[in-house]
């Protein structure tokens, strides 16, 4: 009896005007926060962070990264991104990151929410191979003057079976291989002068 009667006070306080208003109300927060991923996912697919600029509290942004490195402004963690690309050893040509929400975003408060999910990132390498890294992301967002806006993003990958990092490891194993085969040909080359100087 008393769980019928709480789901009838349940039902009254949806049907209410304020409840109405509140349900509103966090369907238009909810369709914001999809843009405002979707705004997240386009300056880092194109490297063009400044379109994320009007969606940062102040440009206060911290950023924990798959590798477990953190940032705190989005120039810093821009600088990250685009070194990736430069780095020789990583051999990236680029990322395209694909987040998709587990669900609707968590209110802690009115103007506080932490959104989580999932991204099925596709790294491409520049000898044309095509990896992909399945990771987890959450994010903590903030109302802004009336305006929701990122303030926190973590990333995670599992580090036991990672594809990308396997990439990485078998094209340093090449390198390898050929320094190590280049350093014995050089030392046969040079064993066999020796041995002609002494005939």
């Amino acid at each position: 009896m008393r769980r019928i009667l709480l789901m009838l006070v349940s039902v009254v306080v949806l049907l209410s005007p304020a409840g109405v208003q509140a349900s509103a109300d966090r369907e238009a927060d909810h369709k914001e926060l999809t843009a405002l991923r979707e705004t997240t996912q386009k300056a880092i697919n194109t490297m063009n962070f400044d379109i994320l600029k009007p969606y940062l509290v102040s440009d206060n942004l911290t950023v924990i990264t798959v590798d477990g490195k953190k940032y705190e402004s989005l120039t810093a963690f821009r600088d990250y991104w685009n070194q990736l690309f430069q780095t020789k050893a990583f051999g990236l040509d680029r990322i395209e990151v694909n987040p998709v929400a587990d669900g609707p975003t968590d209110f802690l408060a009115d103007t506080v929410g932490v959104c989580h999910g999932t991204s099925n990132d596709r790294y491409f390498f520049k000898n044309g191979e095509i990896r992909v890294m399945p990771e987890r992301w959450t994010a903590v967002v903030v109302k802004d003057n009336g305006q929701w806006k990122v303030s926190r993003i973590i990333f995670s990958a599992n580090i036991l079976d990672n594809p990308v990092v396997t990439a990485l490891q078998q094209e340093t194993g090449k390198v390898i291989a050929i320094a190590g085969l280049a350093g014995l040909t050089i030392g046969a080359a040079v064993m066999w002068l020796i041995g002609r100087k002494k005939a």
